[in-house]
């Protein structure tokens, strides 16, 4: 069998208020080409894995049980927008993230992904929710100005309740297994 490209993450709920402001971004940007992200693949990745043997798996899902069995449920909230490159060469449109509980999910993750003999990310954690894909930008010029429609809407909160191993596989985010966040 062969190695499956994985991550744990979170999911994020597409919910009305968040779907309004990925329509008011489609609209307001929509001279650009960007691969926008389907609302129903929403996630915020919380360490991403690369390929890992099937083998390898049981033990990575006992470090992510073992996260979550201490994690307690939290807020997240989800503010404007931004954007990873620059105006010259864009990559990743995005939502910011705020959450306290998620960057202790993330340390909780990592230091039992490390106890189980694991070696997390070396990059520095960056929450981001991850709205659409760039390969250059059609009107640079213009296009901060259009960002700015959706920086002054009101911050969404969501609950986070669970923990999520997923596959990318073929374009998809397919959960394999999931933990409830159990912690006080």
């Amino acid at each position: 069998m062969k190695a499956r490209r994985l991550f744990a993450g979170v999911a994020v709920a597409a919910t009305d208020e968040l779907r309004a402001t990925l329509a008011e971004l489609q609209r307001a940007l929509r001279l650009e080409k960007i691969r926008w992200t389907r609302p129903e693949k929403l996630h915020l990745t919380v360490e991403f894995f690369g390929f890992v043997e099937p083998a390898r798996i049981p033990e990575l899902e006992g470090a992510l049980a073992q996260a979550a069995a201490g994690a307690a449920p939290f807020p997240l909230q989800l503010g404007g927008p931004g954007l990873f490159g620059n105006l010259r060469h864009p990559r990743v449109l995005w939502l910011g993230v705020e959450s306290p509980g998620l960057a202790a999910l993330h340390a909780a993750t990592a230091a039992a992904l490390r106890a189980a003999g694991w070696t997390p990310e070396a990059r520095p954690f960056a929450p981001h929710l991850t709205l659409g894909r760039l390969d250059r930008l059609q009107a640079p010029d213009k296009f901060q100005a259009r960002l700015e429609v959706a920086r002054g809407r009101p911050a969404q909160v969501q609950e986070v309740r669970e923990l999520i191993l997923y596959e990318s596989a073929d374009g998809q985010y397919l959960p394999l297994a999931r933990w409830p966040l159990a912690g006080k």
